[in-house]
């Protein structure tokens, strides 16, 4: 455990860019106590662009980074403020926008990071609670892309598994895994809009 300012800084630098140059479908699980739900992801970080949709057959979330609107299949759009971005964001996709998470020690923050250490080719910085010192968590991240994979609290835990991008690069964004409803095929278009 490297408990060192400097590399402790580093590490911090390398998950809050969170891999955000690479768009990416995968599966997202959080826990909270004994209540697991899955969803399968579609994200563009580097656009606040994603899609969500609760396994296997609730309903699908997005984000309109144009309109600023989260929406979700038959319920009313839900407008947030810039200021909201990406904080307001569910904890299906919370891993894709590490900002999102309560960990870097901000005012309004749960834990701060207190150590890192790297394992194989993933960091994890170890987080301690703001209030209770006894409290700790993890947050472990890809080290050389800075991708996040996991976070854990004793309240919450947290889990990204990515796909590997098709061999040709091109991602489709309307296409969530594991539904074959041709509705979420076409979420979004190519210059970033949602269908209505």
């Amino acid at each position: 455990m490297d408990t060192s300012s400097e590399q402790l800084a580093i590490a911090i630098g390398k998950a809050l860019g969170g891999g955000q140059a690479s768009a990416y479908t995968g599966t997202s699980y959080c826990q909270s106590g004994n209540h697991l739900v899955r969803h399968a992801v579609s994200v563009h970080p580097r656009a606040f662009m994603w899609s969500a949709k609760e396994l296997p057959d609730g309903p699908t979330r997005t984000f309109a980074p144009r309109s600023l609107t989260l929406q979700t299949d038959g319920a009313d759009d839900f407008s947030l403020s810039i200021d909201r971005i990406p904080f307001s964001f569910p904890e299906s996709v919370k891993l894709s926008f590490p900002l999102s998470l309560p960990i870097w020690g901000r005012h309004l923050d749960d834990y701060h990071p207190v150590a890192c250490e790297v394992n194989g080719s993933d960091t994890t910085l170890l987080l301690r609670h703001r209030i209770d010192p006894t409290i700790f968590g993890s947050f472990t991240f890809e080290t050389e892309s800075g991708i996040a994979k996991t976070l854990l609290t004793p309240t919450t835990a947290l889990k990204l598994e990515r796909e590997i991008p098709p061999d040709n690069g091109k991602y489709d964004f309307g296409f969530v895994a594991g539904s074959g409803d041709a509705e979420f095929q076409n979420r979004f278009r190519p210059d970033g809009n949602p269908h209505h």
